[in-house]
């Protein structure tokens, strides 16, 4: 067997390896209690990943990655839902006909989530279960 074989051989268990750790992260994930799929919109792309609800926050993780820390963490009493509506005609390849999508501010930041219909229930209740703003 030649060095150049050698080297495509591990190269391909390394990529299935690294695929199967980002399938079984994901997996874990998504069985945990309290976790749900959500897409974050950043700029005219939305990003895939899973939610956990963990006391008073919100975690979001990428699906793509084996990374344990969230990418975003959003805190109870300081994110206010500002919109809600359907999947636009421009999503379309990029978001399920069922998603919903909110619209959030948190701070002086404007964002974008997509999430199913009883996840959107859930998650405003999450919101209203805080304490008020001042």
């Amino acid at each position: 067997m030649h060095t150049v074989d050698i080297i495509a051989v591990c190269a391909a268990v390394l990529v299935v390896v690294v695929a199967t750790a980002v399938l079984a992260r994901q997996r874990y994930m998504l069985r945990m209690s309290g976790s749900l799929p959500m897409a974050v919109q950043r700029g005219n792309r939305w990003l895939y990943g899973i939610a956990r609800y963990q006391g008073g926050e919100l975690r979001w993780y990428r699906a793509i990655g084996i990374g344990t820390r969230p990418s975003r963490v959003l805190r109870r009493g300081e994110v206010e839902v500002v919109a809600r509506r359907g999947r636009l005609d421009s999503e379309r390849g990029a978001l399920p006909a069922a998603a919903v999508v909110i619209e959030c501010r948190s701070d002086d930041e404007t964002f974008a989530l997509a999430l199913g219909d009883s996840a959107y229930t859930g998650f405003v209740s999450w919101l209203e279960s805080s304490a008020p703003r001042a």
